[in-house]
């Protein structure tokens, strides 16, 4: 008996620590709505995978630009421009 009531305490006590989860999908109450009236957007009209894409593709085109940058700060985006010959440039821009 004694076991039996221990062990009902002890499931008892972590039931109470557990608790239950307040942010079920399925509470319809009208604090659950009003507390989020849109849970599946970001931003204003975003979802949060749509942020996601929004960044990776800011961050890889910042990536790329720099190092553009780098090759004309350092003058590597084109052939030099001293040598008595003819040079194509290899960008397909004509200088």
């Amino acid at each position: 008996m004694r076991i039996l009531a221990g062990l009902t305490l002890g499931a008892l006590g972590a039931a109470v620590l557990v608790g239950c989860s307040s942010s079920s999908p399925h509470n319809v109450s009208f604090g659950a709505i009003s507390g989020n009236l849109t849970p599946e957007l970001q931003g204003l009209t975003d979802r949060p995978v749509d942020e996601e894409r929004n960044l990776a593709v800011a961050n890889n085109q910042n990536r790329r630009m720099f190092f553009d940058d780098l090759g004309r700060a350092f003058y590597t985006d084109h052939p030099s421009r001293l040598s008595p010959y003819p040079i194509t440039y290899t960008s397909g821009n004509p200088r």
